[in-house]
């Protein structure tokens, strides 16, 4: 799939758009869509995150 099209599934995927409005405006199948859906729900499953402080913090040394 050409780069500028995972980059606008991406996009709306992050912005909430359900995968059958992201096929009927990309004209990408709905399966294909499914799939990058699940990819993209990986990556931010494995991501960091923000940092909560809730971790041991130790002392800067001078």
């Amino acid at each position: 799939m050409k780069p500028h099209l995972q980059t606008t599934i991406w996009t709306l995927l992050k912005g909430s758009a359900s995968q059958r409005e992201i096929a009927r405006v990309t004209g990408i199948d709905r399966k294909t869509i499914r799939a990058y859906a699940r990819r993209f729900a990986e990556e931010q499953a494995n991501s960091p995150g923000v940092a909560t402080g809730s971790e041991e913090q130790t002392p800067l040394s001078r």
